[in-house]
């Protein structure tokens, strides 16, 4: 983990490498407020910058590759790039839950294009898409910019409409709206609809549209926009494979980038130039009435980011690990609202990215495809690191990434495992689906086959055969490692009917051992994006540390239901210092 401290101010980050280019990590802006930002670096010193405005929702994540990929071949044509986290969302402070979104926001911007330019850079160029052109669109004068390229911008009040078909209503706040992680109040429904990018002009010397296709064009952005400005359009209708696409299958849109890296040109490189940048890699920041401390750092090369207590270093730390393609702020950000509410009640918590995923370098892997064999070794990497400097050391992950937690829980030591909707069927070679729909329409026939041999009690009798699936065995082996181990399920989740249904008997008797808590939260959803249900999450992992944390070889672990009250032993004794 990282010695750094809030004192620490300009560090220029955590020290990235991706494919030959260098790339810092770390916070910006307000110490009270501050940003997440990755500053990838030319190969020599230059006075030109590209601040990337990325946009909101579930489209954070299915471009996060993309967005990458650019700021890279940009600084390869010698452009100092900036990406950042807007207020409220990723890895930067602050919820979404939080008033004034929309303010808050170009705020954000403001503090990007400040952070360049008060590391030197003097040529300031802007890379928005969708909702994050509009919001470039809106400033780029105002912030001095010298060019801007807006890709597939959308209006505020679209950008409502869609938020209203594709996400879901909060009951506990009337008129809001969830999408994948975002929230819109009626507040920032408001002051969404009132931004056209079509009615602003901004005075800049240059401006390139990127549109899917022509279609894109039809409202009339390139008249509207042009209004005798230099005002280009490109359309790439590659665009789709990165913005209409689950982030599992989403592709890096070649023509996409070369548009963009064409269009800027090459950067200047100067003797004088910026080789630098203001990131800091510690930052306390507030989290719902109390502070949390989180830092950039490599764990065994891998990026992570550690979220403790601001005054100690607690000797257990939870492993929040990456979930489909997700990068490492977890589904709907939900890995950084749980290591913040952990953090805030005295654990130690780090949320990572595999090779191949989010910040982390490739090692030569693909881009973050679910299940893949490495991520089971950089599991066991990452344990093997973070035993030099804490004693007790629990794996989570939701889907993808509990399967990987519960493996690798059987090839190295851990104090335990947190496992969310872990689809336990799923074995090497089966197909991968990027939609949970597409798991359940292929396992419709097994699913039958299940309930006729549950009915007929035929599972139950191979068992006591010791003829088992997969599942079955991996319950035992965890079970004679003496991990203790939760498996949370949304109700009604596949992964648990297959469980109830192929490994009944295994699984009553791997329950009575005490190791083993099988859980429904009641109203969570596969892919935790109903955000009001999130703390029933957090006092589940909450019992289950607390529990880890007795000093004794036996402890009583009651759960959230009284009649599942069960006793967890301790597989090793846990001292209080740190190796």
């Amino acid at each position: 983990m990282n010695d750094s401290t809030p004192d620490a101010a300009n560090t220029d980050g955590v020290r990235i490498q991706h494919g030959g280019r260098i790339a810092g990590a770390g916070w910006f802006g307000s110490p009270e407020r501050p940003l997440a930002g990755w500053w990838t670096f030319p190969e020599r010193p230059s006075r030109d910058g590209v601040v990337i405005a990325p946009p909101l929702g579930y489209e954070y994540w299915s471009t996060h590759r993309s967005l990458r990929t650019l700021a890279e071949t940009l600084a390869g044509a010698g452009w100092n790039v900036l990406r950042f986290d807007w207020d409220g969302t990723g890895d930067s402070a602050g919820e979404v839950s939080d008033p004034d979104r929309v303010a808050a926001w170009r705020a954000s911007l403001a503090r990007a294009v400040a952070a360049m330019r008060k590391a030197g850079v003097e040529r300031v160029a802007l890379v928005g898409l969708r909702l994050g052109a509009t919001l470039a669109l809106f400033d780029a004068e105002a912030l001095g910019i010298d060019e801007i390229v807006a890709c597939a911008p959308v209006t505020g009040k679209r950008f409502v409409k869609e938020v209203k078909m594709l996400g879901i209503v909060d009951p506990g706040k009337p008129g809001g709206l969830m999408y994948a992680g975002l929230m819109i109040s009626p507040g920032t429904a408001s002051d969404l609809a009132g931004m056209d990018p079509r009615k602003i002009f901004p005075r800049i010397s240059r401006t390139l549209l990127v549109t899917r296709s022509s279609a894109d064009s039809a409202p009339g952005w390139e008249a509207l926009l042009k209004n005798g400005r230099s005002v280009d359009v490109r359309e790439c209708p590659q665009m789709h494979s990165m913005l209409d696409t689950p982030t599992e299958d989403a592709t890096v849109p070649a023509e996409f980038i070369e548009a963009i890296a064409t269009w800027l040109g090459p950067g200047q490189f100067r003797a004088d130039g910026v080789d630098k940048c203001d990131l800091r890699a510690t930052t306390d920041m507030s989290w719902r009435g109390g502070i949390v401390r989180e830092t950039f750092a490599c764990v065994d090369d891998l990026v992570a980011i550690c979220c403790q207590p601001p005054n100690n270093d607690p000797d257990t730390v939870v492993v929040f690990l990456n979930s489909g393609s997700e990068p490492h702020i977890g589904p709907g950000r939900a890995w950084v609202e749980y290591a913040r509410a952990l953090a805030s009640k005295g654990y130690a918590c780090v949320r990572v990215d595999f090779s191949g995923w989010g910040e982390s370098p490739d090692e030569g892997h693909a881009p973050g495809r679910p299940y893949d064999e490495h991520c089971v070794a950089d599991t066991l990497r990452i344990v093997a690191a973070l035993r030099k400097t804490h004693s007790r050391i629990v794996l989570a992950g939701l889907c993808a990434g509990a399967w990987v937690a519960l493996k690798a829980a059987q090839l190295i030591r851990v104090e335990g495992v947190f496992a969310l909707n872990p689809q336990l069927y799923w074995q090497p070679g089966d197909p991968v689906e990027a939609l949970i729909t597409d798991t359940h329409r292929r396992r419709t026939s097994e699913r039958r086959r299940e309930a006729h041999g549950a009915r007929w009690k035929y599972w139950s009798l191979l068992d006591l055969l010791g003829i088992r699936p997969m599942a079955a065995r991996w319950l035992i082996a965890l079970r004679k490692s003496r991990t203790p181990v939760v498996l949370g399920f949304a109700e009604g989740d596949d992964g648990l009917i297959f469980l109830r249904d192929r490994c009944g008997r295994r699984l009553a008797r791997e329950r009575r051992s005490g190791y083993l808590v099988v859980e429904e939260v009641s109203g969570i959803d596969h892919q935790m994006y109903r955000l009001w249900r999130r703390e029933a999450v957090t006092e589940q992992m909450l019992r289950f540390l607390d529990a880890l944390q007795q000093r004794r070889s036996t402890v009583e672990w009651n759960s959230r239901r009284p009649d599942m009250a069960i006793s967890i032993r301790s597989n090793v004794a846990m001292p209080r210092h740190r190796l």
